[in-house]
């Protein structure tokens, strides 16, 4: 689908049209527009100065331009990277002679073959259209010879002012026999004449009580149509869908969209007609608290509920009991919003609308939804009236009956008050039994006449909503004018940061691109007014002195102009704030200011409908008020130079409220939208005023002039709008170049701490890797009043951006290009730092340019539980989540598979190296897939100790993953059924050989495979075919606890991963010779004949151990696994690298060589080194396996070649800190300063070392401590040998640094892991609750950060 990533958006009309928009495309392209948004293009009323009064959607407006010229456009357009959103119109069309459709309407009447097509009632009283464009009555029209026959070419019309209807063929047969001149002089055969029509041409103001057609609002001059009819739909959309094929439009705009029938179904139509390419935005005002509906098939609206959201964030909440205050003072009197919308909107109705009302009503007795006695005829006009003004929003969109329970809860409100009310109770009722109980009875007949009626009914709702609030109530309720805005409300007084943030969490899910409106042809303040006078919410005491003091001149003009005591206190304090926020910025011209208010104090005052209006104006009084606006803006008298010194001081917080809100726009979630000229400052008033030319050359000019051009010199020319137009800019490039974040990315709110925490606000946009931060301040001006400074100079104190756990502290303003780290000395990014030029930031945080990171060596055994021994459960998680905050990206493991006591619980030493280790399963996760309930698990529950006891924590797990089986298998879980039938499918390659092997096993009391009956020893076919099918019980209980095992462990991995931590995982090289793979597959190993040993493996005498180390463990036979391809070793691998992120190769070397001896020696000093596979092997897993997620242990005695081997492949290897400080420390290869490259990862210590204290203080000699003191430059001792160490770790250039959990946490011997060469005592320590404080996690953060480790 096409996706803008910005809109601009260009008002075609005669005086700028296709021509006009081909001389500034140079302009817009080096603005950075992706996508122009274009006004109505098709044929409209000649001179229209909006295109929304269509006269014919087949054609383009012959004064914007032409088919060619705008397929010319296009394709620059397109070259140029700029696609193009059209604004269509299906609602309606203008009731004019141009328009064809239309005027065979009236030659034909109901016969024409446009009938249908527009919303005509046809059957209401003499069944002729109402042409209402009279200015005076029928019979005085004629008799004052204002309305005439005309013969134009031929054709013959009835004439009226500019207006040629047409006549029908009967009428025009006899006129062509008639004197036209005789005829239009005798009133008589003139009416005749008239009479005759399909149409009746009458007063216009008839409409107010009278209308046999669906109008726009209320302006007689746009006829409906009924789109919901296909054949209206395809008529309609026929020229527009064939623009669309040729590739003019890639998005298209709907005008109106409340107006039609049934909205859905006109939107999940348009979408089959168009398909999924085309980006589709609806005209929909939403009132406080309403969401679009979601089941619409569109992308976005047009930006008002944006325009208000962003609009209340800027008003400080903490004012409105002040500027109630004023207001009240002011006018003299309290109003109460809520009442005086339900007067306005009732007066609208009554007034404007009855005739509407009265075909509701006519409507609802037509279709006879239940009976109406006489009597309540008219108090059922009256309720139906109340239903529709009581409307809390423009309209709903469920139709179906009966309602649903929101919806039924929805009509019981507005009926609630016609219930109440004694006059309409009883037509309250029948209301309540029409919507409400009838509909419960099923009648399929009944509930389609009751949606009938009730989406008529919601077709009239929006227009008395915008016609009550918007045009009315906005012009009267003068409490703050910054909210008197379409898509606000204007009794709204601010958004709480948390508030507006839960908007924007909502708009990211809901509607990622849904336009971000700031201004449009439509709103009645520019978007700068409104942020200016925002201002005067963060200084309510100065605005307060200012109107006191105005209001004291203005007694003084009164004394002057006599006439000026009559202008009313409620029109005086509209205007007072319009001048404040209208006002051109000090040094900049006029702007016609004059012109625009007296324009803006005519259209105020009619629309008010108080003092004037439309159909009676108060010409008089409108210039009065005009007067009193050029008196008070006269260069001689006090008024202006207290607004213009007040003006000066606010005007610097104003230009920071519109850089913020352009900011907002631009950030937040939705496709940001420029209304033209808006690049500049917008002191623009309602129309006409929001729809002057705008001078492109002055905007191409500054913008040639501002490339390159410092922030700080922009700053100082900042009331030109220049930095306006420079901040435009820089974010339609942010915005292009990072699309994906925009578009897809997460909306994070951030948390802001220091002494001005309350006065900022911030967010960030992430998607994937990528990092955008955005910080506006909130009521600078009052902060800047406190300090007695300038905007650009307020000092934010300790005030800081928190960033989130997972973020990079590293960034790059996007604005200035200042690239910076936090500082570690702060917990976030201070606001000093980013607000150093201007109060705006845009920062990226930027992923490190090299590749350090740290992580923790910790087992899972290791993790504090309630069962004994750590687990899978919700402490591993919560480990998971200490890594993230402390910025480690890795956690390293032991191996993972089965463990047995007679090897001393060595996961280095498993019977399996497929299956895993069952003692790790949670309980925890067992009970969240209710395989055991709570009481279970405290009968498990072990005494918190940091010792496993193995024997006693088997026992207990057995049972309890027994006792899970059982549930199990009873379970009603049909997907857990189902995942573990699975993983029994795919595992099967490993898992059939593993339960039938541990199924045997338990038979005979855990007796070594080798040991068992021959015929289970040498794998007869037949036997064990027997056994599995005697004892399939037991080895699906096998099968199912590794089921759990796996499915557990993803679980873990995938939070871990989630929270961008990763898992180093450990392959032992060898198995054991009890083990189901020497069983399985005993070619694989040098075994003799009897699968007796032959050889066994070890390593020689080393730093651990003098005698070597024999494992026992029986040695590969590579042969074998060579001429196979190596097919087991890359199973092996495979499997590993689904389990982990990174694999740690336990004994690297023996790939390159491994010591063999001989199974009958006691120890392994007599071994030999025999040749590995070498790179051979690692050629062939590179070919099947792609990348090498390797981690080679080199540690020990290792030879040239074992070195050449890891460097050929680039693996890591690993580098230890406790072997790097005895008599050769400057040669030590284990020395930070002897690496030779990144390509390693560094250890403080391993699970086979002590921990550092247990080293420091038992192992190490006075010779080593001096080398340490030496080497560091400190006095080392128990006390900062741990930190000394891990900095020495962290600062080196290994690209990787495992710190041991205990070393972190500073823990003596006690807690050692492993001491190689002993059987008993290992594999036991465990991490103690709550041991790791949030102090730990602090420090070892600001060190991953300090030494650029962090994630």
């Amino acid at each position: 689908m096409f996706k803008p990533s910005s809109t601009y958006r260009i008002q075609f009309h005669k005086d700028f049209d296709f021509n006009a928009l081909d001389q500034i495309i140079p302009y817009l392209i080096k603005l950075g527009i992706d996508t122009l948004y274009a006004s109505p293009i098709f044929e409209a009323v000649p001179g229209s100065t909006h295109g929304y009064d269509v006269v014919n959607p087949w054609m383009i407006n012959p004064e914007i331009g032409t088919e060619q010229q705008l397929i010319a456009i296009s394709k620059n357009l397109k070259h140029a990277g700029i696609s193009w959103l059209q604004d269509i119109v299906p609602n309606h069309m203008a009731f004019h002679p141009d328009n064809k459709w239309l005027m065979d309407v009236l030659k034909n009447g109901s016969e024409s073959a446009f009938a249908s097509f527009f919303d005509i009632d046809f059957k209401q009283g003499d069944g002729k259209l109402m042409v209402p464009f009279l200015g005076e009555d029928l019979d005085e029209a004629i008799a004052n010879k204002t309305l005439k026959v005309e013969e134009i070419d031929g054709t013959y019309f009835l004439n009226s002012g500019d207006a040629n209807w047409p006549l029908n063929a009967e009428t025009v047969k006899k006129l062509s026999k008639e004197n036209l001149k005789a005829l239009n002089k005798n009133d008589g055969e003139l009416k005749k004449i008239v009479n005759a029509q399909h149409y009746r041409l009458c007063n216009w103001q008839e409409t107010n009580t009278r209308i046999n057609y669906r109008r726009f609002f209320t302006v007689n001059g746009l006829i409906c149509i009924n789109i919901q009819h296909q054949k209206a739909y395809d008529l309609y959309h026929k020229y527009i869908f064939e623009l669309v094929e040729k590739g003019v439009f890639q998005g298209l705009r709907i005008d109106h969209i409340d107006g039609l029938y049934d909205p859905k179904q006109y939107l999940d139509r348009l979408r089959k007609s168009l398909g999924n390419e085309v980006y589709i935005v609806v005209e929909k005002i939403l009132e406080s608290g309403e969401e679009m509906p979601s089941n619409w098939n569109a992308q976005g609206n047009t930006g008002y509920d944006f325009l208000a959201i962003a609009n209340n964030l800027f008003t400080n909440t903490q004012s409105k009991k002040r500027f109630n205050e004023i207001y009240q003072q002011v006018i003299d009197k309290k109003l109460n919003p809520s009442a005086l919308i339900h007067q306005k909107k009732t007066a609208i109705l009554f007034e404007h609308m009855q005739g509407e009302l009265n075909n509701l009503c006519a409507l609802f007795l037509s279709l006879k939804l239940i009976e109406v006695p006489e009597s309540e005829l008219k108090n059922l006009k009256l309720a139906i009236a109340e239903m529709l003004i009581q409307m809390p929003v423009y309209r709903y969109y469920n139709y179906g009956f009966p309602l649903n329970t929101e919806d039924e809860k929805s009509i019981k409100t507005l009926l609630k008050p016609i219930l109440l009310n004694k006059k309409l109770s009883n037509a309250g009722n029948l209301l309540y039994e029409a919507f409400l109980e009838k509909p419960l009875l099923n009648n399929v007949n009944y509930n389609k006449k009751i949606k009938q009626f009730y989406q008529r009914c919601m077709q009239f709702t929006g227009p008395l909503m915008a016609k009550g609030v918007e045009d009315t109530v906005m012009f009267t309720y003068n409490r703050f004018i910054g909210h008197t805005e379409v898509g606000d409300a204007p009794d709204a007084f601010g958004l709480t940061a948390n508030e507006f943030h839960q908007k924007m969490l909502d708009r990211q899910k809901k509607w990622p691109l849904s336009l971000n409106g700031s201004s449009t042809h439509d709103t009645k303040k520019g978007e700068d007014v409104r942020a200016r006078l925002n201002v005067l919410t963060d200084l309510p005491k100065d605005w307060a002195n200012l109107v006191d003091s105005l209001l004291h001149n203005f007694k003084e003009l009164q004394s002057i102009y006599p006439s000026f005591k009559w202008l009313h206190k409620n029109d005086i304090y509209l205007i007072i704030q319009t001048i404040i926020g209208a006002l051109p910025f000090t040094g900049e011209e006029d702007d016609d200011i004059d012109l625009r208010l007296e324009q803006f104090i005519q259209k105020a005052l009619r629309e008010a409908k108080k003092r004037s209006d439309w159909a009676e104006p108060n010409e008089k009084y409108e210039a009065e008020m005009n007067n009193f606006s050029q008196a008070i803006l006269h260069k001689k008298h006090n008024s202006r130079i207290k607004i213009k010194d007040f003006l000066n001081d606010i005007s610097d917080f104003a230009i920071v409220n519109s850089l913020a809100q352009l900011t907002l726009k631009f950030t937040c979630p939705g496709i940001p939208d420029l209304y033209q000229g808006t690049e500049l400052w917008d002191l623009s008033l309602v129309d006409p005023d929001n729809r002057r030319p705008v001078d492109f050359e002055i905007r191409d000019k500054y913008l040639n002039e501002i490339d390159g051009t410092p922030i700080k010199t922009l700053w100082t020319e900042r009331s030109s709008g220049k930095v306006k137009l420079w901040l435009t800019k820089q974010l339609l490039e942010i915005r292009k170049v990072n699309k994906d974040v925009f578009e897809q990315g997460a909306y994070i709110p951030l948390q802001v701490k220091g002494k001005f925490s309350k006065h900022v606000f911030a967010f960030a946009r992430k998607f994937e890797e990528d990092w955008i931060m955005t910080t506006i301040p909130l009521g600078l001006a009052e902060l800047c009043k406190s300090q007695n400074v300038s905007a650009s100079k307020f000092n934010w104190a300790d005030t800081q951006i928190l960033l989130p756990i997972d973020a990079p502290s590293t960034w790059m303003d996007l604005l200035t290009d200042k690239q910076s780290n936090k500082d570690i000395l702060n917990e976030g990014i201070s606001l000093n730092e980013i607000f150093n030029e201007i109060p705006i930031s845009v920062i990226k945080l930027l992923p490190k340019n090299h590749d350090r990171s740290a992580g923790i060596l910790m087992h899972i055994s290791s993790l504090p539980s309630n069962f004994g021994i750590g687990d899978f459960g919700k402490n591993a998680f919560v480990f998971v989540d200490f890594l993230q905050q402390s910025k480690q990206k890795y956690w390293q493991i032991l191996p993972l598979n089965p463990t047995k006591a007679e090897n001393g619980h060595s996961p280095y030493s498993s019977n399996s190296a497929m299956a895993g280790n069952v003692l790790l399963i949670s309980p925890e996760g067992l009970a969240e897939d209710e395989l055991l309930v709570e009481s279970d698990l405290n009968i498990f529950e072990f005494p918190s100790t940091n010792i496993i006891d193995f024997e006693k924590t088997e026992k207990a797990k057995r049972k309890l993953l027994k006792k899970a089986y059982k549930n199990f298998v009873k379970s009603g879980d049909d997907q857990l059924q189902k995942d573990y039938a699975s993983f029994c499918i795919t595992a099967s390659d490993w898992l059939d050989d593993f339960s039938i092997y541990t199924s045997v096993k338990q038979n005979f009391k855990n007796l070594e495979w080798y040991n068992w009956p021959n015929e289970f020893k040498y794998r007869d076919s037949k036997t064990l075919a027997n056994f599995e099918k005697e004892n399939q019980k037991e080895i699906e209980e096998i099968k199912w606890e590794q089921f759990i095992f796996y499915r557990q462990w993803y679980k873990l991995k995938q939070y871990a991963n989630e929270k961008k931590v990763q898992i180093i995982g450990d392959l032992p090289f060898y198995l054991d010779y009890d083990s189901v793979e020497v069983w399985s597959q005993p070619g694989n190993f040098l075994l003799d004949k009897k699968l007796n040993k032959i050889k066994v493996a070890g390593v020689p005498p080393d730093y651990f151990n003098e005698k070597g180390q024999l494992w026992g463990m029986p040695i590969f036979n590579w042969e074998v696994l060579k001429e196979d391809g190596y097919t087991w070793w890359i199973n092996r691998l495979k499997k590993n690298l689904e389990l982990y992120d990174l694999v740690r190769l336990d004994h690297f070397r023996a790939f390159s060589s491994y010591w063999e001896v001989p199974a009958e020696n006691e120890d392994a000093i007599n071994g030999v080194w025999q040749p590995g596979p070498n790179a051979d092997f690692f050629k062939i897993i590179k070919e099947n396996l792609g990348e090498l997620p390797f981690i080679a242990e080199d540690l020990g005695d290792i030879s040239d070649d074992v070195e050449q081997l890891r460097m050929q492949f680039k693996l890591p290897g690993m580098k230890v800190l406790q072997f790097s400080f005895g008599a050769d420390l400057s040669g030590s290869a284990h020395m930070p300063h002897n690496y030779k490259s990144t390509n390693c990862i560094v250890y403080s210590g391993t699970h086979d070392n002590n921990t550092l204290q247990g080293w420091f203080q038992n192992e190490i000699d006075l010779n080593t401590l001096k080398r340490i003191s030496i080497y560091t430059g400190m006095v080392v001792n128990k006390n900062n040998i741990n930190k000394i160490i891990i900095k020495l770790c962290y600062s080196s250039i290994a690209k990787i640094a495992i710190i041991p959990i205990q070393d972190i946490l500073s823990l003596d011997e006690n807690t050692r892991m492993n001491l190689p060469g002993t059987n008993e005592g290992n594999w036991l320590w465990r991490l103690k609750k709550n041991e790791i404080k949030p102090s730990t996690i602090i420090w070892l953060k600001q060190q991953t950060e300090m030494y650029g480790r962090n994630v």
